[in-house]
């Protein structure tokens, strides 16, 4: 699994709707409702009645219908992801991999549709989070799940006139390995990989800002196929 930690305001679901892609209304047709999934290159869209979330529609289900039915005809079949504003990031990253897609609907308590949530809005979101899109280096860590303690990682960063910005920790799937991957207030992080090296830590690799936001989608990536097994 995947930890995000990160010292600034939190995610919630609302923080990660993309406002470009459109919803469909009850009366549209099947066959409209997958050109609109073409033109926006998904395969799923919400279905809202008035501002209420009727569901979501899905490409898979609507190739099977005549494209001149309407979605008030599939109503019944409509498919009932959400999630709820105020739902933080990690959760929402969950419930996508429950539901086995990129796509979820925002919903306030009562229901009204607030807008699509997508797997690139929540990737964009991350790498634009205040720490992340400041400037400083990426080093990352290798050690075992019981030798992990952040406080003394922090102290070592922190004896170089550093400060850990941002944190991420992975472990694969059946295995004690951890990476942990810190994003530094300093771009040469030389003594800090030597401070690290000294207390015997496992420097997997030391990366540039433009390097780390590309293995940031690759981790998420992984999360997302990790969560699936």
């Amino acid at each position: 699994m995947y930890t995000f930690t990160e010292n600034t305001d939190p995610l919630f679901a609302q923080d990660c709707i993309n406002n470009s892609i459109p919803y469909l209304r009850l009366t549209d047709t099947a066959g409209y409702a997958l050109d609109l999934m073409a033109e926006y290159k998904v395969d799923q869209l919400a279905v809202v009645d008035n501002g209420v979330l009727a569901g979501m529609a899905s490409e898979q289900q609507l190739l099977d219908l005549d494209d001149n039915i309407t979605l008030e005809e599939m109503r019944p079949a409509l498919l009932a992801n959400k999630v709820l504003e105020g739902t933080h990031v990690f959760d929402v990253v969950r419930k996508q991999s429950e539901f086995a897609t990129d796509y979820l609907p925002v919903v306030t308590a009562a229901g009204e549709y607030l807008g699509l949530i997508t797997t690139q809005k929540i990737v964009a979101q991350f790498s634009s989070h205040s720490a992340l899109a400041g400037s400083g280096g990426i080093i990352v860590l290798e050690m075992e799940a019981r030798d992990y303690s952040l406080a003394e990682i922090a102290k070592i960063v922190e004896s170089n006139n550093a400060l850990i910005l941002h944190s991420m920790i992975s472990t694969a799937a059946h295995s004690q390995q951890l990476q942990v991957s810190l994003k530094i207030n300093k771009n040469d992080l030389k003594d800090i990989q030597l401070s690290f090296e000294r207390y015997q830590y496992t420097v997997l690799a030391v990366l540039h800002q433009s390097e780390y936001e590309w293995q940031l989608k690759e981790r998420y990536d992984s999360l997302m196929r990790y969560l699936e097994v």
